[in-house]
């Protein structure tokens, strides 16, 4: 069968992403994409590993002359996150992803592309499997169930790693070099739910409140650009109704994820039917206001409401003063910058979801910190936070940051290669979002070993999306300048 990018140079770097793209590797269910790895090694007659949760590790000398030269690891993440178009027929269990490209662009029919890791890999096994190239003992680890909470790299042996330096490939820029990103945390908040039966029915009314058309996005990425959070302001909207009237909660939702800036929020809430008019005039008044305060941050922000049929229960008012108070005093936004210039944030949290459960209303914070001394510090006010309004804490997961090196030889000696391969220097990249590299320097950390740490990317916009597309350009110019780096790294 004649392969979709056969006719793409260098083959063997296509060869491997178009057979990558054939094996399902959906989180969680790498067990394919390794049987390939460990193939691979086997074929080449290279000691290779995995650990109890998937990751693999593959050992491959250093070339004759390199034998003296530090050990470089090669990383990338097995899985892919799978999406597809409704109206796409697809297994993501057993089907090829359906690959096409169109001038600079790879991309697939209807899903995701999966370039996100599959670059990596790819990028690796056609480095590893070019006779001409000339490098340094090299390990190529390949960790499973990044896209779940970095699943693999937070659970990895880090024993079978030794190497001195690390070049990390997720990473979806060009442009620069990675040094330095945030570690993360996930926390739940629960609120004792006292639900009541709602009296007087004849007399009150009930409106479904919504909020809808915020412009959203990543919940650190994006946490610099102070958008309307809908959790925040669906509560905010219960305060101003609770300073005027005696209203009473009957149910109440925001946020998809942790990780993403809520764009809806929604509340129902009863009233008596004496205030119910003017209580709409107030409604009203409020949508202008939060129109106007949002106008260029949120410029399709709405609040919308309608009558409906009085539910049966609500929440006790002792249950919607702790919803409040504990919305009021959760830490949100941006906190700080790491420079004078406020180019690179460092730490925030989001307030990602509000939703019920059969005995609590419960709250998602995520929070972000290229310090690890801040994240420490955000954590405890959110803890604090859920004390006093006798709310139930729970974390639910923890990365490290990467934090930035004063100096790094890796990032200088890929710099100088970088500007002789590319004909201009690099800048050196800090993001507020999470990558495996503050994982690593902590497990081997330790076990008593110091890894100096990268991360270089090709240009892979829209991933996680049906959209998802990668750059011929930049993919073959990612290989080139690694294919110099790893002659030249001393």
């Amino acid at each position: 069968m004649q392969r979709i990018l056969e006719n793409l140079k260098p083959e063997k770097l296509f060869y491997y992403f178009e057979e990558v793209s054939k094996i399902p590797r959906n989180s969680h269910e790498e067990q394919q994409i390794s049987d390939y790895l460990m193939k691979f090694a086997l074929d080449h007659g290279w000691a290779a590993r995995r650990d109890t949760v998937l990751n693999t590790v593959i050992d491959i000398p250093a070339s004759p002359g390199y034998e003296d030269r530090p050990k470089v690891i090669l990383q990338g993440h097995m899985d892919m996150i799978c999406v597809k178009e409704p109206n796409v027929e697809h297994d993501f269990t057993k089907d090829a992803i359906p690959l096409a490209y169109d001038g600079d662009w790879i991309y697939a029919k209807g899903t995701t592309l999966g370039a996100d890791d599959g670059k990596a890999i790819a990028l690796i096994l056609a480095l590893l499997d070019d006779k001409t190239l000339k490098h340094p003992p090299i390990q190529a680890v390949f960790t499973s169930s990044e896209e779940v909470g970095l699943y693999g790299a937070q659970n990895i042996d880090a024993s079978m790693l030794d190497g001195k330096y690390f070049i990390g490939l997720d990473y979806s820029s060009d442009e620069n070099v990675l040094v330095s990103c945030a570690g993360s945390s996930e926390h739940t908040i629960s609120i004792p739910a006292e639900k009541m039966t709602v009296t007087d029915l004849a007399k009150k009314k009930a409106f479904s409140i919504a909020l809808d058309g915020l412009t959203s996005g990543h919940g650190g990425g994006d946490i610099h650009r102070y958008r309307a959070n809908g959790v925040r302001l669906i509560c905010e909207i219960l305060c101003a109704l609770r300073e005027q009237f005696s209203i009473e909660l009957a149910a109440i939702a925001g946020g998809s994820k942790p990780n993403v800036i809520p764009a809806n929020g929604c509340a129902t809430v009863l009233l008596s039917a004496a205030d119910a008019q003017v209580a709409e005039t107030q409604l009203e008044k409020l949508r202008g206001t939060l129109k106007t305060e949002y106008q260029y941050t949120d410029p399709e922000l709405d609040m919308t409401w309608k009558e409906i049929a009085v539910p049966s229960e609500c929440y006790s008012d002792k249950t919607l003063q702790s919803l409040l108070d504990c919305v009021d005093l959760l830490p949100l936004g941006l906190f700080n910058y790491l420079d004078a210039e406020h180019k690179f944030c460092k730490s925030s949290c989001n307030m990602g979801m509000v939703f019920e459960e059969a005995d609590c209303i419960k709250i998602s914070e995520m929070v972000r910190g290229n310090s690890n001394y801040q994240h420490a510090q955000a954590i405890r006010r959110i803890h604090r936070a859920a004390d006093r309004c006798g709310a139930a804490y729970e974390q639910e997961s923890y990365t490290p940051a990467w934090e930035i090196r004063d100096h790094s030889p890796l990032a200088q000696q890929i710099s100088n290669i970088w500007e002789k391969v590319r004909g201009v220097r690099p800048e050196l990249n800090i993001i507020h979002a999470t990558v495996e590299g503050g994982i690593f320097i902590e497990k081997m950390a330790a076990l008593g070993k110091d890894i100096d740490v990268v991360n270089i990317g090709v240009k892979n916009p829209n991933v996680h999306t049906t959209k998802e597309r990668m750059s011929i350009a930049s993919f073959i110019s990612a290989y080139e300048l690694l294919h110099t780096v790893l002659e030249e790294l001393r």
